[in-house]
């Protein structure tokens, strides 16, 4: 695990740029630094290396080929490097690391940008290549590793994380608008977007060529083709056994390590199933970690205690106050580089700050609600769809009295006789699109939400459930994730992300993803049903406690009218209204409150280091 940057710029030079990019995001890798320019100084490859595998300096970064003709910045890891070496050793190519980065620069060398269909890991990686003047990027299928991007005329520049870009003078940092309607829909970012009119990011299973010509950007994997493909034809019994297979596989290739390992444990079936997986490959006791809260809707601190318990684990769990979450809120926007409105953030900081404490890398039960059809918005879609139909001729009779409608059928009423994405949009968002043409005059929709909605020979639930994992899941649990954790340089692995999992849930028969009934059967099998069976609970804060107490004056102190024009929210009597209904329990919107709190927190700060 590490963090990458580098440029390629028409003229040689660049004195201090490298290392001002690499100071920004040293705290993703500690450990070493490195640095590589080519004989023409035009092209330079630096890394911050947080040493997980072959922690030796026959690991450092960047990386040469024999030659020293091709060079490789990487940050990630290939769980099935050590196969690949036997592979590539068998075709007679020599290794002098015992190093995955390694591995990943002899497969390019070997098998070119087809080594991306070998590769079973996450990963960000740049690779120059001096024979053929080009420079090859690519990110993992899921997206757990972050790659951004920048390029204007003949310069070309990428980094791990967005504020090392900011570092070059020729980046455009103004104020990206469709960047801002993204954020405010969806309380992140996503790919290709960024808050910046200069900067993007490769999405998800994308790989880029750059050179001379220019960019090529293509997509080398995708999950809507496996979606696409007849279901599985296959029993119950047969799809719980091979997904116990292929989960134990990939639990088993993410714990290979050269540092102290464990797991978050939050008690539920994701995270539970990860840890049950874990006990049983581990030579010794699996180290867990969680969190607990002095509130009890957000505590789930007792139930994690359980499932430790229960499974014989080391566990570690500290107890924050409110004001230990509080603390921290003005350093969300220096964590993320951007604005992102995910309250969790939070707590998902404190349990990677405790689990650093003991260990350098940590295993995660994410991806598993994606997957396996977790969520509930998934089951509100499956219970409106048949009243949308049903009531739909009447759709417009309704919108028209809305305000004298039982509360249900008013909270329907904007969406029967409508497309039912628009319903999903309104479970998972923040500001739906009219919402957003009041605030702003304008909305936009991402170009994987109508890949995902156009899909019409699938369920409701499976374009939902698709949308979030081409959408939610990169760009805000990932993103949340990645940055939270390497804010304390603690590397995060997701084995339900093994896209090897990710292609077999696809296919999988409508039945067994929902509500992740088979993810639940496969648990039931190590930890006794009593113990998880209780109502999914998010991993959250008290928003609506925070922003009419204890937030309630730098709400009011932040979202000004001045800040929210700068921004390019024009609307701002709307905002102004949203604050005072709240505070005074008329309203209670508190997400999209916290979505605007954290993107003038943001602004607020970028103005200050301006």
């Amino acid at each position: 695990m590490c963090g990458i940057a580098g440029f390629w710029q028409k003229e040689a030079g660049g004195n201090g740029q490298i290392e001002a990019m690499l100071a920004s995001i040293q705290h993703r890798g500690p450990d070493d630094q490195g640095q590589w320019r080519s004989a023409t100084g035009q092209v330079v490859l630096g890394q911050q290396r947080l040493s997980i595998i072959d922690l030796s300096a026959a690991g450092h970064q960047p990386m040469l080929s024999e030659t020293g003709r091709v060079a490789i910045s990487f940050n990630g890891e290939i769980y099935n490097f050590r196969e690949l070496r036997q592979e590539l050793e068998k075709s007679g190519i020599d290794f002098h690391s015992g190093s995955d980065t390694e591995v990943l620069l002899k497969g390019y060398l070997y098998w070119g940008t087809d080594v991306l269909d070998r590769l079973v890991g996450m990963f960000a990686f740049a690779i120059w290549d001096e024979d053929k003047e080009q420079l090859f990027l690519a990110r993992d299928r899921a997206g757990e590793k972050p790659l951004y991007y920048a390029h204007e005329g003949e310069q070309f520049a990428f980094a791990s994380e967005i504020q090392a870009l900011t570092k070059l003078s020729w980046v455009d940092t103004g104020i990206d608008q469709e960047g801002l309607l993204m954020y405010l829909r969806l309380q992140a970012i996503p790919s290709p977007y960024s808050i910046y009119r200069g900067v993007k990011k490769l999405a998800p299973a994308h790989a880029m060529m750059v050179s001379k010509k220019g960019l090529k950007v293509w997509r080398y994997w995708d999950p809507i083709r496996f979606l696409s493909k007849p279901r599985l034809a296959i029993t119950e019994a047969e799809a719980i056994e091979q997904l116990e297979f292929l989960l134990s596989q990939a639990v088993k290739g993410q714990m290979i390590a050269d540092v102290p390992l464990g797991a978050f444990l939050s008690g539920g079936i994701d995270s539970s199933t990860v840890v049950s997986l874990m006990t049983e490959v581990a030579s010794g006791r699996v180290k867990t970690f969680t969190i607990g809260f002095q509130e009890d809707a957000q505590d789930e601190s007792k139930h994690a205690a359980k499932i430790a318990e229960f499974l014989g684990t080391e566990h570690t769990c500290e107890i924050l106050t409110q004001q230990d979450a509080l603390n921290l809120i003005n350093r969300i926007p220096e964590i993320y580089g951007e604005p992102f409105g995910d309250p969790s953030a939070l707590p998902t900081y404190l349990v990677s700050q405790v689990a650093r404490k003991h260990v350098t890398v940590s295993l995660s039960g994410d991806g598993g609600d994606e997957a396996f059809g977790g969520y509930e918005r998934y089951d509100l879609l499956d219970r409106a769809e048949p009243w949308l139909k049903t009531l739909a001729p009447f759709g417009g009779a309704m919108r028209s009295a809305e305000k004298f409608l039982p509360r249900k059928a008013a909270l329907l009423a904007p969406y029967v006789g409508r497309d039912i994405s628009k319903l999903y949009q309104q479970y998972a968002g923040r500001f739906n699109n009219e919402e957003l043409v009041e605030l702003i005059g304008s909305y936009l929709e991402p170009t994987e939400f109508r890949r995902s909605w156009d899909l019409k020979n699938q369920s409701s639930r499976r374009r939902a459930m698709m949308t979030d994992m081409l959408i939610y899941m990169p760009d805000v649990v990932l993103a949340k994730v990645d940055r939270a954790a390497m804010a304390v340089s603690l590397e995060s692995r997701a084995p339900l992300l093994d896209h090897r999992i990710l292609e077999f849930s696809l296919r999988l028969p409508d039945p067994l993803v929902k509500d992740k009934y088979i993810l639940k059967e496969l648990v039931y099998k190590r930890i006794p049903r009593a113990l998880l069976e209780r109502p999914k609970q998010g991993f959250g804060v008290p928003l609506r406690k925070w922003l009419s107490d204890d937030l309630k004056d730098l709400l009011i102190d932040t979202v000004t009218p001045d800040i929210l024009k700068e921004l390019g929210i024009s609307n701002t009597k709307m905002v102004m209204e949203l604050i005072s209904g709240q505070h005074k329990g008329l309203l209670f919107r508190e997400y999209q409150l916290w979505t605007l709190l954290v993107l003038c927190l943001w602004y607020r700060g970028q103005k200050g280091r301006a």
